[in-house]
C-alpha cells in the first residue's frame, strides 16, 4: 500500500496571521470536537499522524495536546501566535519558536522535532534559526504559484521528499502538481476539500509514485461546519475557507481506508537521531 504521511495543523477557525491576539481572545474556541473526530478517525484505521500545534492552542487547551499526546501521535510545533515568518524579524521569530517548542516539550515531557511555518511562510533564515535551536526538521516548503504569502525558499524540480538543510535540520517538502509552468498545491487542507476526491486521489497516488511518500495535511477546522464565518473577506477566501466544509469527514475516512498512514517521525525516525549526534 501507497504510503502517506498525515499531518495536521492544530489551529482554529480564527487563527489568522491578520487578526491580532487580543482578538483571538474574543473568538470562541472550537477545535475540541473536530480535533477528536481526528483523533477517533485515526483509531478507527490503525493510523499515526503528527500534530503540529499552535502555542497559543496549547495555552488554552492543554489538555487537548496531552490527549493528542496520549493517543500515541507526534506533537509538533506549529509556532506560538500564527505570525508569517517573513512579517517577523529573525529575533521575533526565534522567540516565537523557542516559547512553543519549550511549551509543548513541558506538556508532553517528550522532545519536539518537527515545525511547520503558518501558511508555510518559511525563509532562508528561519530554516537558519530552526536548526539553532534544536528542531530536528521542518516541513514548511510547498511549491505554490497561488499563495503570494507562502515559502520565500525555492526547490529544485526533482527535490527528493526529504532532503537536509544543514547537518543538523533536514526538510521535509509538501506535494505540488506540475502543471506545465504552475505549481499546483496538492498536499490537503482547502484544497483537499475543493477537489473532488477521485481527482485528488489520481494526483496523489501519481506524486507517491514518482517520490515514494505523500505528505498529506488538515486543520481541525476543515471538519467544523457550523464555525463563524469571520475570515471571508475575498471570494477567494470564502472559497478557501469555507467551500466542502461538510464534505470532509467522507473523504477523510475514505483517505485512511485507501492509504497506510503515519507521521513523519515513524516514516523518518533517522533524522531525530541524527540531529541529536551533532
Amino acid at each position: 500500500m501507497l504510503k502517506m504521511l498525515f499531518t495536521v495543523d492544530v489551529e482554529d477557525w480564527f487563527c489568522s496571521p491578520d487578526l491580532p491576539l487580543s482578538e483571538w481572545e474574543t473568538c470562541p474556541i472550537r477545535l475540541e470536537r473536530p480535533t477528536h473526530r481526528l483523533l477517533d478517525l485515526l483509531d478507527e484505521h490503525g493510523a499515526e499522524g503528527t500534530f503540529f500545534v499552535l502555542g497559543w492552542i496549547a495555552e488554552k487547551r492543554p489538555e487537548l495536546v496531552k490527549e493528542i499526546h496520549r493517543r500515541g501521535h507526534e506533537i509538533a510545533s506549529h509556532g506560538y501566535a500564527h505570525r508569517l515568518v517573513h512579517r517577523q524579524t529573525p529575533q521575533e521569530f526565534k522567540q516565537d519558536i523557542k516559547h512553543s517548542k519549550e511549551m509543548l516539550e513541558q506538556l508532553t515531557g517528550t522532545e519536539v522535532r518537527g515545525y511547520r511555518a503558518p501558511c508555510f511562510s518559511m525563509t532562508d533564515w528561519g530554516l537558519e534559526l530552526l536548526g539553532e535551536e534544536g528542531f530536528a526538521y521542518d516541513s514548511s516548503i510547498m511549491p505554490n504559484s497561488f499563495n503570494p504569502d507562502g515559502s520565500r525558499v525555492e526547490l529544485t524540480k526533482d527535490a527528493p521528499p526529504s532532503f537536509p538543510i544543514d547537518k543538523s535540520l533536514w526538510e521535509i517538502p509538501l506535494p505540488s502538481y506540475r502543471a506545465g509552468g504552475m505549481k499546483i498545491p496538492w498536499g490537503g487542507g482547502g484544497y483537499f476539500r475543493l477537489y473532488p476526491y477521485r481527482l485528488f486521489r489520481t494526483g496523489a497516488e501519481k506524486l507517491m509514485r514518482q517520490n515514494g511518500s505523500f505528505v498529506f495535511y488538515i486543520h481541525p477546522y476543515d471538519l467544523d461546519r457550523d464555525q463563524p464565518r469571520k475570515l471571508g473577506t475575498t471570494w477567494a477566501n470564502v472559497i478557501r475557507r469555507y467551500y466542502g466544509l461538510g464534505d470532509t469527514n467522507r473523504k477523510l475516512g475514505r483517505l485512511l481506508s485507501d492509504y497506510s498512514c503515519t507521521s513523519i517521525r515513524r516514516q523518518y525516525p533517522h533524522i531525530g537521531e541524527l540531529a541529536a549526534c551533532e
